[in-house]
């Protein structure tokens, strides 16, 4: 006999029994006792497993096979075991119990059942591939825009339209929805889409195409809001968000409507959902980079409108549209993400200042990258043009120094930010400090260059240095 049907496994599939035995092996009848011989995955103490005949109940025979499952009464140990002849297979059988408990019965009564909506209702479902379809095209988009396969890159991810506080609280709110099909690289997004397709799959064809397509978008949204009120500046994207609420709204079902699913099959997703959500959040809370706010605030949008949208699993039920409902659970998830957004969009709440100064910075870098470019241009140029100190002087002040000035006042004239009460006043510091010495080494490099003076040349040599130092500090605070 053998413990596996000798077919190639399915990837990820479990053993066919709670032993971990695999392969060939023996099963042995003795004073009452099955005793089942073979090869154990992991780590195993004592002798090979047994169970006794009088704790065995629900057999299962599949003589086409031939096989046969056998289980303990509780449910708590099984075991596929695979013959090598319907002889054998016949034996096995008539030696075991053939009792059917009566739960055991209305567990399958109720498998059956479901198993049967399901079909009625449809076996697949349309939406999920339809959502992965977009995140993966989106993401081909972005490798030809210039995105890196594996690393992030902030600058593309912000034009596709991540959800970038300074940005998306300064008038681009369409970037709460946006970055929820966008990913940092292909590990990102194939996780991601894995997840999604999973459970998206199971939780659409619960609640319904349309219903389930509402519980995306509001899980996405209360995610990206949720992100954005603990912390504004941050740069975020995934669908990840989304797809916790996808596990929110598959527990508000289960709460709300579990007599609809078999007692196993209900405690089954609900283990592993639970599992898989746990570890994901803390994996989050132990790596800073992992955006466990939008984990958060996803879950429990998705969970509150599920709670909502949740109706019997039934075709009766489905044949009954109820589009108040999507209106009620729209403005129910809304209602507090409305009240967190105003604390963000308000022109004298508490982050104001740091996000329009973040935004004007988001403008300035850019600029600041050219005329840098520009400077270096002009003072490596041609020995010839260098002869000219006074044409050169006059080309930094017009084609550096000005435009400097004109792309630099937003920073320097924003409010102050305390230094002390958050980052933002911490980095407001930063770059002003940077914008001073860059703008003070190119006044005096034009004047060093108009003069031809020894005091004028060293004062120049000082600011570089000065400005050195500041470009050190702003690079430590981008990395």
């Amino acid at each position: 006999m053998s413990y596996s049907s000798g077919k190639p496994p399915v990837p990820g599939q479990a053993l066919n029994n709670t032993f971990g035995l695999f392969g060939a092996g023996k099963l042995l009848v003795h004073e009452g006792v099955l005793v089942f011989e073979g090869q154990r995955s992991g780590w195993h103490f004592g002798g090979p497993p047994s169970i006794k005949l009088a704790e065995v109940a629900n057999v299962d025979y599949n003589p086409k096979a031939p096989a046969l499952l056998i289980r303990t009464r509780s449910g708590r140990h099984y075991c596929i075991v695979y013959l090598a002849t319907l002889e054998e297979s016949d034996a096995l059988w008539a030696l075991l119990p053939q009792e059917k408990t009566p739960e055991f019965l209305k567990d399958e009564e109720e498998h059956k059942r479901f198993h049967e909506t399901m079909k009625v209702l449809g076996s697949k479902a349309r939406v999920t591939p339809a959502i992965v379809a977009v995140n993966v095209a989106l993401f081909i988009i972005m490798l030809a825009a210039g995105a890196h396969l594996t690393q992030p890159d902030p600058s593309i991810h912000i034009r596709f339209g991540s959800n970038f506080g300074p940005l998306t609280w300064t008038g681009q709110e369409w970037r709460l929805l946006t970055a929820a099909f966008l990913h940092f690289g292909i590990l990102h997004l194939a996780l991601n889409m894995f997840s999604l397709y999973q459970a998206g799959g199971l939780v659409e064809r619960l609640f319904g195409s349309a219903r389930f397509t509402t519980i995306y978008l509001l899980s996405a949204l209360s995610g990206s809001v949720v992100s954005s009120w603990v912390d504004p500046l941050r740069n975020s994207a995934g669908a990840s968000g989304a797809i916790f609420g996808v596990l929110g709204a598959l527990f508000a079902f289960m709460w709300v409507r579990g007599v609809d699913f078999p007692r196993r099959l209900l405690k089954s997703i609900a283990l592993s959902t639970t599992l898989f959500g746990s570890f994901s959040l803390i994996v989050g809370a132990a790596h800073p980079l992992i955006d466990n706010a939008c984990h958060v605030g996803g879950l429990l949008g998705g969970f509150v409108a599920g709670l909502i949208l949740a109706r019997p699993f039934t075709v009766e039920a489905r044949a009954v549209r109820q589009p108040a409902r999507l209106v009620v659970a729209a403005v129910v998830v809304c209602a507090p993400l409305t009240w967190m957004a105003l604390s963000l969009l308000s022109p004298t709440g508490p982050h104001a200042a740091g996000l329009r100064f973040n935004r004007d910075l988001y403008d300035f870098l850019p600029i600041d990258l050219e005329l840098a470019r520009k400077q270096d241009e002009l003072l490596t140029s041609s020995p010839e043009a260098r002869i000219n100190r006074l044409a050169l002087a006059e080309r930094l002040r017009a084609e550096v120094l000005l435009p400097w000035r004109a792309a630099s006042r937003s920073l320097m004239e924003s409010a102050t930010i305390p230094e002390t009460t958050s980052r933002s006043g911490h980095q407001q510091k930063i770059w002003r400090d940077y914008v001073r010495a860059r703008e003070a080494a190119v006044v005096l490099r034009a004047q060093s260059l108009e003069t031809g003076d020894l005091m004028d040349l060293v004062q120049a040599e000082a600011a570089d240095a000065r400005l050195s130092r500041a470009v050190s500090e702003v690079n430590a605070l981008m990395n």
